[in-house]
């Protein structure tokens, strides 16, 4: 078995087909779906089951009691059987085609990660491929680390979507890199930890993935809980920073203050004391030596992070309690 996809469901029942259309459109690779039913309430569990039935040799429900997304992901790698591993949203759709093409290329190189694209949809218009460096696309097989320090080196390279991604599964099974759960940020953690583990990672420039943007959505309004995870995720990933090599080091110094910036904006747009936080950012700004990244912003938030968030208004880039749409 060549591979399994990963589709964890939930209260999906308006896109759900259209995202299975999709993938079982796929041809010339041996593969498998694992639908993970994570306590849906509509007509989801209905729709797999009529799935089930259209393509009974290469699908498996896994009907469980809601645990969120990071529980369902893992229920999928606990029963795949595939060589490699595709997490795909069940809102969402890939080009068939361009997967097929993806997925060779990447499956020749022996890699532990392929990295792909995605470009947002909507049901009034079609995005372009994200952007992606020339530096990245540049990138031959190598190390985790160092493919994640490139990511820095263009404007809003760093993306940790894992749904444009396929991951070798011994990998994954071996490092145990299993997503986190109770975390509302998964991707956030589990991007830079398998880029810290991989051996062999490459961009392969398919733009196969379609990320829908909807209202609604569980990424349209940001609560204490998303905050707090979020900042979770910087401590988690912090413990890291002594472990890894200083490739791995160098890129979590340039991700940690991104990251927890955040969580000071957020704070401060919400009228709370962020006192505390502000300490905790320059902590982590000093453990990771952040100076020498010599980002203007990350370090007007270490001395007044008022007027950071003040300029940030005027640019209108506030990072407010609300997930923005992506302008595409």
């Amino acid at each position: 078995m060549e591979l399994t996809f990963i589709v964890p469901v939930y209260n999906v029942e308006t896109f759900l087909e259209e995202c299975l259309d999709s993938i079982y459109r796929v041809e010339n690779i041996e593969y498998e779906v694992i639908l993970v039913n994570d306590g849906s309430t509509d007509r989801s569990l209905d729709i797999l089951k009529k799935y089930k039935e259209k393509y009974p040799e290469i699908t498996k429900i896994i009907d469980k009691k809601n645990g969120g997304l990071s529980s369902a992901r893992n229920a999928g790698i606990r029963d795949a059987k595939g060589e490699y591993l595709s997490f795909i949203d069940s809102d969402d759709i890939i080009d068939s085609k361009g997967f097929e093409e993806f997925f060779k290329e990447g499956q020749k190189l022996d890699l532990d990660i392929m990295v792909g694209n995605m470009r947002y949809f909507s049901t009034e218009k079609i995005g372009e491929p994200l952007f992606r460096s020339q530096e990245i696309k540049d990138f031959t097989v190598g190390k985790g680390t160092k493919f994640f320090l490139t990511l820095f080196q263009g404007t809003k390279c760093f993306r940790e979507e894992v749904v444009d991604d396929v991951y070798r599964r011994d990998f994954i099974c071996e490092n145990k890199l299993y997503f986190h759960d109770n975390l509302i940020h998964e991707d956030s953690y589990f991007t830079p930890m398998v880029y810290l583990k991989a051996k062999r990672v490459k961009y392969i420039d398919i733009a196969f993935y379609y990320y829908r943007q909807r209202s609604g959505s569980i990424m349209s309004v940001v609560t204490d809980k998303s905050i707090n995870s979020l900042e979770k995720i910087c401590y988690m990933l912090l413990n890291e920073y002594s472990k890894t090599d200083d490739y791995g080091r160098e890129a979590l110094s340039k991700l940690l203050p991104s990251f927890y910036k955040v969580v000071v904006y957020r704070y401060i747009n919400s009228n709370k004391n962020y006192k505390e936080k502000l300490k905790n950012y320059r902590t982590i700004f000093k453990d990771v030596k952040g100076i020498k990244n010599r980002n203007f912003e990350e370090v007007l938030v270490y001395i007044t992070p008022k007027l950071s968030n003040l300029l940030r208004k005027l640019m209108r880039k506030d990072i407010g309690n609300t997930q923005k749409i992506p302008n595409f």
